[in-house]
């Protein structure tokens, strides 16, 4: 039975489909895709377009099949619990404002740098540039503000309507829908702690590739009720396993 492809893969291949075409058009049709060179720079995009899709498919593929160990009816977890409703609403509650806190103590040093900067240019330059440095700089600002503001209510309201429970294993994590993962794709957990708040949270905190450096992610993972002596356990599994010699 062939495996059923995640949504992201799916894209992906409509994509590399996508690019191909874009390659082989004018190379088998030479004539219908006569454009003054167009259809070299259309070619070169098609073929950048398939190769980067083909790569993310693996990428998507790893992470599909990573949601299946976890919900597997024979998958090893170190835990699966579930919560009442009035636990989930206190974890969803306060990570919101947690996140909220977080991402404004960010955009206060963002924007302090982008308004400074648009009102130099604006002394420097009030007939001409200056002002239009300055509006673009105050937009920038604006449009921060909005992004923030809807993505953490999205986000909210996503986690308040998913399933009240997690499931954890040695190479990742299920919250809700929310999956992380710290196994392939030279992602790597850097620590795992117990944090005190209404609930009481083990937080995770894994890195993965970026362009430059490794992004820094933590997934907080809500304590159920008479559940601490098997948090403290899963947290000892883990420092465990980051401080023994490789």
């Amino acid at each position: 039975m062939a495996p059923k492809l995640s949504a992201g893969e799916k894209v992906c291949w409509f994509c590399v489909l996508t690019g191909a075409l874009m390659v082989g058009g004018p190379c088998l049709y030479p004539d219908a895709f006569e454009w003054n060179g167009g259809q070299y720079a259309m070619g070169m995009v098609g073929l950048l377009i398939a190769l980067s899709a083909f790569v993310s498919v693996f990428f998507f593929r790893v992470r599909r099949k990573g949601r299946e160990t976890l919900t597997s009816p024979s998958a090893k977890l170190l835990a699966h619990w579930t919560y009442s409703p009035s636990e989930w609403a206190a974890f969803v509650g306060e990570d919101f404002e947690r996140e909220q806190k977080i991402k404004w103590g960010l955009f206060r040093i963002v924007a302090s740098f982008c308004l400074v900067i648009g009102g130099i240019f604006w002394v420097l330059d009030p007939d001409k540039g200056g002002p239009w440095v300055f509006g673009v700089m105050l937009s920038l600002v604006l449009v921060i503000m909005g992004v923030i503001v809807i993505g953490t209510r999205v986000s909210k309201k996503s986690r308040s309507g998913m399933a009240p429970e997690v499931r954890i294993a040695d190479n990742g994590l299920l919250l809700g829908e929310e999956l992380h993962l710290w196994k392939g794709w030279s992602a790597c957990l850097e620590a795992c702690d117990l944090v005190e708040g209404q609930p009481p949270c083990i937080e995770f905190v894994y890195s993965t590739p970026a362009k430059n450096r490794r992004q820094i992610n933590s997934v907080r993972v809500p304590i159920p009720t008479d559940c601490d002596a098997e948090a403290a356990g899963i947290v000892a599994h883990f420092v465990g396993k980051l401080t023994a010699p490789s």
